[in-house]
């Protein structure tokens, strides 16, 4: 447990904090370890707790409205190691408005919502580190929203191929190119793109045919980010 602790204080969110805000922050949280398929909490659930994952990967997702054997909910966020969740809600004081589950064996530090707000009450660095990640979701959300309003599905596709790249993606030295373990089904992907497992299959064997790609389960090797980039926009 304490390995986790040290390595949550290396990551953004701890980083922008001072030594006395790092320590009582600590001090309040629980480290919670979850196999994969860990529901951490449902829409619909009383906000309580702010998470920071420090291992693994933990998927956001929200129940859609028309409810079809394949759009049964939309993937509207991938949580990895340094990212944040759950502070939404306890900004606003309403309940969950998307459900939080493992997609990999993680473990996460929980901060429980009464001790987080007492601390933005009292340790400005805590509110501006928290702002700072509350902006950087914004402004990701906006990204998002601008190619899902103009973009087809292997637009959307592609964008999102970017995106996972940039945060999970690790360098090949061997072949120059990005290795991608997003962990992600293609039903997941075609969630997260608003689309079918099929429209997405046929998407990913078109960027493979031009040599942008090459997939294996759960992983994308990227080949060409012009190529994504182009189609992205």
């Amino acid at each position: 447990m304490t390995s986790v602790v040290a390595t949550a204080a290396t990551q953004p969110f701890f980083s922008a904090l001072g030594p006395a805000s790092t320590s009582r922050l600590v001090e309040i949280s629980e480290v919670v370890v979850c196999p994969r398929g860990a529901v951490l909490f449902e829409a619909g659930d009383p906000a309580r707790d702010l998470f920071l994952v420090v291992s693994g990967k933990v998927k956001l997702t929200r129940p859609n409205p028309v409810t079809t054997p394949s759009h049964r909910e939309s993937l509207l966020w991938l949580m990895g190691p340094g990212d944040m969740f759950g502070e939404l809600s306890l900004v606003d004081g309403g309940t969950r408005s998307t459900t939080a589950t493992t997609i990999t064996p993680a473990s996460l530090l929980r901060v429980p919502g009464a001790g987080l707000k007492e601390l933005v009450e009292t340790e400005h660095d805590v509110a501006l580190a928290l702002l700072g990640r509350l902006s950087e979701r914004l402004r990701r959300s906006d990204n998002s929203t601008a190619h899902f309003v103009v973009g087809g599905v292997p637009s959307r596709l592609a964008f999102i191929l970017l995106d996972l790249a940039e945060r999970f993606g690790r360098m090949d030295p061997d072949t120059g190119c990005l290795i991608v373990s997003h962990d992600l089904t293609q039903q997941e992907l075609a969630q997260a793109v608003g689309s079918s497992r099929e429209t997405v299959s046929k998407a990913l064997a078109e960027f493979t045919q031009h040599g942008w790609i090459r997939t294996s389960p759960k992983v994308v090797e990227v080949r060409s980010l012009k190529g994504l980039r182009g189609l992205a926009g």
